[in-house]
């Protein structure tokens, strides 16, 4: 073991956790007690270990690197304590064949910086700003990249060709692939991280985004494992390869990929009267089999719409645009999800990006004191998020519903209007 390289960074460790690494006015010492947790491996009871580190202490000290102070009684023989000198660190850093924490930092600043310059992406901008600023001020890439440069730079490369895909749908091994020129090099060295950032960043005015796999929170961005599905039934006509598909036939519903969505013409909508959107998977095939009109497309909306099922409902929503009928005979929207923070947050999405005039459907306060025997109840936290809801106008739909949960501390799942 080498005990000289060991026991200088440990020191180095220490060094850079304290304020004299970014306050070079600071001077408390940045000390180990031999022999303790600091330093176990120095055993007083193994005269060989313990003359091999006094005589590295020694050393270091001769270059003026380490001070120390014997043990009371023992001078010349054990150690007590040794500290670094802190007008020596670079050379404690030589000493160690360790790169300095500052070097490391000002490298990935400059990765960061450069990364920027190409990203128009806002929320990898927010990340990216919000990582230079901790680093300018902290010294240190932790806790938004890796000391390791190649994984940092596989990172921004990751990012680069996300802010570049503009809702193109990849298949993961592929986005590898392009990026690494290896198809497994993304799942095995930067998938958490960005996975990481897409909750935090990009869906982080979402509800429980931890809830959701790592496929589906990639899948928002268009990286998937398989190309999507869409699942819907209706009076709808399309384009395809230049044949008119009649899907009304699937009265049952059918589902289409998403490489069929972008391949999709013109839309016909002459047939509908309402479109409806459905959060949960149970409760869209029970409305099929059960309640479907005539006159109604329903989607099956899922969890936070991927890329895919975006570009899908905004073709659908460009469709009823055109020739536009009589205001009392236009294509109504709706949406059906939880009367919860999920759900509020996915109407919001939905009517904020896609489609103004979309409407709750048994989203509403009766709809919740119907189904009193289904209440789950709120945690603090929950609770607070709800309430931040009424800070802003765009739930304001939601206002009178959000009382009635505070009131009663309760929320209500879709899949509670399938017991009769």
């Amino acid at each position: 073991m080498d005990y000289k390289k060991l026991l200088l960074n440990r020191l180095l460790d220490k060094f850079e956790k304290s304020k004299a690494y970014l306050d070079t006015s600071v001077s408390r010492r940045i000390m180990l007690k031999l022999g303790s947790s600091d330093y176990p491996e120095y055993d007083i009871e193994s005269s060989k270990t313990r003359e091999i580190i006094n005589s590295a202490v020694t050393e270091l000290s001769q270059k003026g690197i380490l001070g120390y102070e014997w043990l009371k009684y023992e001078q010349g023989n054990i150690m007590q304590k040794v500290w670094l000198k802190l007008d020596k660190v670079e050379e404690a850093y030589k000493e160690a064949g360790r790169i300095p924490k500052s070097k490391k930092a000002s490298a990935v600043l400059d990765m960061v910086r450069k990364s920027k310059e190409k990203i128009s992406t806002p929320w990898i901008n927010e990340f990216l700003e919000t990582a230079e600023a901790s680093i300018v001020k902290k010294r240190s890439t932790s806790p938004f990249f890796p000391d390791d440069y190649e994984v940092t730079n596989a990172i921004l490369i990751a990012l680069e060709a996300i802010d570049q895909n503009r809702n193109e749908e990849f298949l993961e091994r592929v986005f590898s692939l392009k990026c690494y020129g290896d198809s497994k090099y993304f799942e095995r060295n930067v998938k958490n991280k960005v996975v990481h950032l897409i909750k935090n960043y990009y869906l982080k005015e979402e509800n429980n985004p931890g809830l959701l796999s790592e496929e589906e929170v990639l899948a928002q961005i268009g990286i998937v494992k398989a190309p999507e599905t869409i699942d819907f039934a209706g009076p709808l006509t399309a384009k395809l390869s230049g044949k008119t598909v009649d899907f009304s036939l699937f009265h049952h519903g059918i589902a289409i990929n998403s490489y069929t969505v972008s391949e999709l013409g013109t839309i016909d909508l002459n047939a509908v009267q309402k479109v409806l959107f459905i959060e949960n998977k149970a409760n869209y095939i029970d409305y099929l089999t059960k309640k479907r009109q005539e006159n109604e497309l329903v989607i099956f909306h899922g969890g936070f719409y991927s890329p895919a099922k975006g570009l899908f409902f905004q073709k659908i929503y460009e469709a009823a645009q055109i020739n536009q009928a009589p205001p009392k005979e236009r294509v109504q929207f709706f949406h059906w999800g939880d009367i919860d923070l999920g759900g509020f947050r996915m109407f919001h999405r939905l009517k904020s990006n896609i489609i103004p005039e979309l409407k709750p459907l048994l989203m509403n306060k009766e709809a919740l004191l119907a189904k009193k025997d289904y209440w789950l109840s709120l945690d603090k936290k929950y609770r607070g998020e709800l309430e931040k809801l009424f800070a802003q106008d765009d739930y304001a739909l939601f206002y009178e519903v959000i009382e009635e949960m505070l009131k009663n501390n309760c929320r209500v799942e879709q899949e509670a209007f399938l017991v009769e």
